[in-house]
């Protein structure tokens, strides 16, 4: 197995902003201290990462993946966590392909 030399420079950048963007992040924290704006940024942001990666199959695929973004909306609601509705997704997704949906 052999990697271009291009693809060696873009992993390890890529791997330097990483450490820069979070030894930032561990300044910023210590200097900004938790504050209620910050503390609501962090608490909704993993949220945030999830809701713009199910964008895309939803605006682009059919009903199989409305129902189970609306099974992952009332599982994580009703069941109370992150968990819950993920694999409740998952499987809505799973049987709605299975029942001939798109």
């Amino acid at each position: 197995m052999s990697a271009s030399p291009e693809n060696l420079v873009a992993i390890f950048v890529m791997a330097l902003a990483a450490m820069a963007a979070k030894g930032g992040g561990f300044i910023a924290m210590r200097w900004l201290g938790r504050h209620r704006f910050v503390a609501a940024m962090l608490d909704h942001a993993p949220g945030a990462v999830l809701v713009s990666a199910a964008v895309v199959p939803l605006t682009q695929a059919g009903g199989a993946y409305w129902a189970g973004a609306i099974a992952a909306a009332v599982l994580t609601r009703t069941a109370g966590g992150f968990t819950p509705g993920l694999f409740g997704a998952v499987g809505a997704v799973a049987l709605a392909r299975w029942a001939g949906l798109q």
